[in-house]
Order: C-alpha cells, then sequence, then structure tokens
C-alpha cells in the first residue's frame, strides 16, 4: 500500500512538473485559426466585415428617417413615444462594434501591408458612421469611445467636435487614396469593386462630396461654410455622374445567405402580405399634387417614377372597409388644411397616415408597396396582384448612399442660402432630370423589363421637369425657392432616410408635410433618445429627458418643424 502511494506521488510531481515545463508550448498552440492575430490579419477580410455592418447600418439609420419624414408610416401617435431607447440599441452597436471598431483594427493593418485603398475605405466608412451618429443622437461617445478594458465608460463628445474629427478623417482619406497601393480590393470591394487607379478614384470623389455634406449640413453655424464649399467645387473632384453612385447592391439569392434588400425581405413574402405602409403625403405627392395619375398612361400627369417607386396590389378600392380602411369613412382630422391628403387617395394608392397609432387592420394583400426601385421589388405596370416570394427584381436593389442627382440638390442650395457662384435653377433641374435617368435605368441593371406601355414618354418627363421649372420660375422670394427646391429633393431623396431627415431639420422642406393624426403630437423628434444598452452600462451615460434637444448644426426655431 505503501509503495503504491509513493508511485502516485512521484507520478503527480512528474505530471505538475512537466506541465509546468510545456505550459509555454502549449500556450502557443491555442491560437484560433478562426480568430487571427493582428499580425496575420487579412486587410481584405476585415475590410469585408466593415463594409457589410456599414450597410446594415444605413440600413437602419434610413429607415428611421424614411419614418420621420413620412416616406413610411410612423406610428407615434405622439412623437415622445414613437420610439424607445431600447430601438436604437442594435445600429449602436452595429456602429460602435461593427463599423468603427473593425475600421480601426483594420487601418494599421492595411497601412503596413500597402493597402492604401482599404485605408482610405475604412476611413470614410468611420467618417460617414460618426457624422450619422451625431446627426441622430447630439452629442456621442467617441475620444474615449473603442478602448475595450483601457475605458468601459467612455463620455460623451461635443458632436461639433466629432465633425471636426469628420473631416480630418476625410482629408486623411483623400491622402490614402492619392498614394500608389501595393495591391488593390478588387472585388473585395463591395461599392466600387476599385481594381484599379479608377476604383479608387471614385472613393476619392466620394469622400470629397462627403466634405461638401458636411460643409452644408452646418451652414447654420459656420459663416464660412459658402467659402469652404465654393474652394471645394473650384477644386473639382466630386461625384457629378452616375457612374460614381455610391450604393451598396444587393442579390437576388433568397437563402444561403439570403442577400436581398431588407426591405424587399419584409414586403414581398410567401404569405403574399406586404409587412410596410407607405406614406399617404409621399404616395400624395408622387401621384396627386403636380397633377392627376391615370391608369392611361398617355392622359398621366403624375411624377414619372412613381411606377418604379410603388407597387399597387390593388389599382381600385373594391376591398376598402371598415375592416380594411376604417379612415375611408372618417372625416380627415378638423386639423388637417383642406389641401392636405388623408387615408386613401385614387387607383388603389393604399398607405396610412402619418402617426397613426391604430390597430393593424387585414390589408397585408391590398396596401401599396415598394417598387423595382431602389429596393428590388415590381415595376407597377397596372397588375393589380397580390406580392409573392420573387417578384419584380427579386430583392437585387440598392441603398442609395449618394448619387450624383443629390449633389446637384446641395449645390443648387449653397447657392440660394450661402451666395455660392453657380446657377441654383439650373442646378435643379440637372438634379431632377439625373434622378428620373437614374431611375428609369435601374429596371434593366437588375433583370427586370417593364412593359412598354407603361414606360414614361419623352413629352411625359419633359412636362414634368417644366411643370418643375414653372414652380421655380415664379417662385418670389429664397424660401418659396427652396421650397420647390426641398421638394425635388425629398421625391428623389426615396431609399435614403438619412439625408431626407436632414434636409428637413436644416431647411424645414418640404414645408407641407402631412401632419400627425393627433392635433398635439409634442415636439418633432430633433435627436433621439440614447440606446438602453448605453444608457445601462455606461457609468457616465444620461438618457435624454426629451426629444426635442437638437443637434450642433440645428439652430432653427423650436416650432420649425411638425
Amino acid at each position: 500500500m505503501k509503495l503504491k502511494i509513493k508511485i502516485m506521488t512521484v507520478s503527480l510531481a512528474i505530471v505538475l512538473f512537466t506541465g509546468g515545463c510545456f505550459k509555454d508550448k502549449f500556450d502557443g498552440m491555442l491560437n484560433n485559426p478562426n480568430t487571427p492575430t493582428p499580425e496575420s490579419a487579412d486587410a481584405d477580410l476585415y475590410l469585408s466585415e466593415a463594409q457589410l455592418n456599414f450597410a446594415n447600418f444605413f440600413n437602419t439609420a434610413s429607415s428611421i428617417g424614411m419614418q420621420l419624414t413620412r416616406y413610411f408610416v410612423m406610428f407615434g401617435p405622439t412623437y415622445i413615444n414613437a420610439y424607445s431607447p431600447q430601438t436604437f440599441d442594435g445600429i449602436w452597436s452595429t456602429a460602435y462594434t461593427g463599423v468603427i471598431k473593425h475600421a480601426n483594427a483594420l487601418i494599421p493593418i492595411a497601412e503596413s501591408q500597402r493597402k492604401f485603398v482599404n485605408v482610405g475605405m475604412a476611413k470614410i466608412m468611420k467618417a460617414y458612421t460618426l457624422m450619422t451618429l451625431v446627426d441622430m443622437f447630439g452629442d456621442i461617445p467617441y475620444i474615449e469611445a473603442n478602448k475595450g478594458f483601457d475605458n468601459t465608460n467612455p463620455a460623451l463628445t461635443n458632436g461639433k467636435l466629432v465633425y471636426d474629427s469628420v473631416i480630418v478623417l476625410l482629408d486623411q482619406a483623400i491622402a490614402d487614396l492619392n498614394k500608389t497601393p501595393g495591391s488593390y480590393p478588387g472585388t473585395q470591394d463591395l461599392f466600387y469593386n476599385a481594381s484599379n487607379a479608377q476604383g479608387a478614384a471614385k472613393w476619392r470623389k466620394f469622400a470629397k462630396t462627403l466634405k461638401l455634406r458636411v460643409y452644408l449640413q452646418t451652414r447654420l453655424v459656420d459663416n464660412t461654410a459658402g467659402t469652404k464649399i465654393t474652394a471645394l467645387v473650384n477644386e473639382g473632384d466630386i461625384i457629378l455622374s452616375a457612374a460614381d453612385d455610391f450604393e451598396f447592391k444587393y442579390s437576388s439569392k433568397q437563402a444561403n445567405p439570403n442577400s436581398r434588400h431588407p426591405r424587399y425581405n419584409g414586403n414581398y413574402t410567401a404569405a403574399r402580405s406586404a409587412g410596410d405602409y407607405l406614406g399617404t403625403y409621399f404616395l400624395w405627392t408622387m401621384v396627386n399634387e403636380k397633377g392627376i395619375s391615370s391608369n392611361i398612361p398617355a392622359n398621366d400627369q403624375s411624377d414619372p417614377r412613381r411606377r418604379y417607386y410603388f407597387y399597387r396590389q390593388r389599382t381600385n378600392y373594391a376591398d376598402v372597409n371598415e375592416n380594411s380602411a376604417s379612415c375611408a369613412f372618417a372625416a380627415a382630422p378638423a386639423h388637417y388644411p383642406a389641401t392636405m391628403p388623408y387615408c386613401l387617395l385614387q387607383q388603389g394608392y393604399w398607405g396610412r397616415d402619418h402617426g397613426d397609432g391604430s390597430g393593424i387592420p387585414p390589408d397585408g394583400n391590398l396596401r401599396t408597396t415598394v417598387g423595382v426601385y431602389p429596393f428590388g421589388g415590381e415595376f407597377d405596370a397596372n397588375q393589380g396582384s397580390s406580392v409573392t416570394l420573387t417578384m419584380g427584381g427579386k430583392g437585387a436593389g440598392i441603398q442609395p448612399i449618394w448619387q450624383s442627382s443629390y449633389t446637384d440638390f446641395l449645390l443648387a442650395e449653397a447657392v440660394l442660402t450661402l451666395s455660392v457662384p453657380g446657377d441654383a435653377r439650373s442646378l435643379l433641374l440637372s438634379g431632377v432630370n439625373k434622378s428620373i435617368t437614374k431611375v428609369m435605368a435601374f429596371p434593366a441593371t437588375i433583370g427586370v423589363t417593364p412593359l412598354a406601355n407603361f414606360v414614361p414618354t419623352a413629352t411625359q418627363i419633359s412636362n414634368y421637369t417644366t411643370k418643375v421649372e414653372n414652380l421655380y420660375n415664379n417662385a418670389t422670394n429664397t424660401d418659396q425657392r427652396m421650397e420647390v427646391l426641398g421638394k425635388e429633393f425629398y421625391i428623389a431623396l426615396w431609399g435614403n432616410g438619412v439625408d431626407a431627415y436632414n434636409t428637413y431639420r436644416r431647411t424645414g422642406k418640404p414645408g407641407n408635410m402631412q401632419l400627425t393624426r393627433l392635433a398635439s403630437p409634442g415636439s418633432y423628434i430633433r435627436s433621439h433618445y440614447y440606446p438602453s444598452s448605453y444608457v445601462n452600462r455606461n457609468l457616465n451615460a444620461k438618457q435624454k429627458t426629451a426629444v426635442n434637444l437638437k443637434v450642433f448644426w440645428d439652430t432653427n426655431p423650436d416650432n420649425f418643424i411638425r
């Protein structure tokens, strides 16, 4: 028995000794191949992750902005109750851990590998993300953020300082993109497929255009904005052609993985039921405001983009009843002006009023839904049939993050409000024409062929642009001209709620937005609540007391928008 105990003791000592001897060797073998170290990391793989998160970030921010600007319904019914802090947990996480964290990790690795295009791309996406966070929330964690265990409770950084950092990041990106890289990202670049210097130049144009966007966005608090914009325009090299449009492209792949546009996924379903409500106001803007839509194309005076923007599941109101659309049997709210759209319009355009917080009726297979542009849905040729899982472009849509038409609209605003040299009317009409051309050309890029009889003719397009020009010519002051400009920019921004929300707070245009169903919905949301995940986990965080707190660049009066 004693011998056995001694043998066991010696054996244990040997195990302990050898364990200590080989500890370092074994530890060195514990590297997870699925989690590469910085030394072995691939800058292209980091880039892919950052880009996918960036697209998701934009999609969420855009969706919220589109609700507040009446493209899609905001249920409300009051502004303070429209969104809870939990609403923003996802976008906050995507921004900080999906985009910014990956960009920060990517930049030094790509620099060491002389992948300067990757570096520039990362800085541009980081800059856009930071700018959008400020636009949504105001002051945000930045200087002390993304430091891991070194600071788990980052304090807020003033929004203006973050914007200043955005300009620095964009200038650095421009410098990086001017360098000769050791290699190009090629197909790893999900936006421009930059496989040569021309691809890098597109990213550089986007960075310079974002600087233009920053300068105009801050024009109310920066008396040098006009000078900066003039200098930037004189430099050239900004996005003025559709060939340089910055957009994230989806495919029609339904599974493994599902890479279709998220908005298509939610509206073209196997249950033949659309998930979103389009805003009555936006439908009215496209269908009625400048003329009457008609099911006879030759008689149609509405916006030539409407059949691309919207798909009607019904072309009449035969299915309207108290259960499917109760608003059709009630008078418009007493506080609505006589000219304000309400409830149903005509020819099956079936949306929902701003701030309508009532119950959801069984109308999923009846309501108007998103069309072929930009969501990859169906072109409206009066089919009048409910959606299916694989209609139109099958989800091969885009996120229109920046288009050449947007640049024209921004420049027109700069001419009108900052005395930047230029012809605002010509820029306005250029923006309208570029938008129409882009929209009409889009179906062919994703394999959709609109029925020829319903494609707008050159005469119909000319009639529309002439209407816009006459509205502008008949305007007698800057505010009225800005109203025309703001409405056309709003229409062209379909799919981009980020810039629609910013423009509405900056300019107050369009000025005839539909009011909420409630006469007293509270103050309009000038910035959002901070996410619950941030407030609950950060010892330095404090939740806002209201949603009418303005971001630093918004100096407009409290009752400026509604």
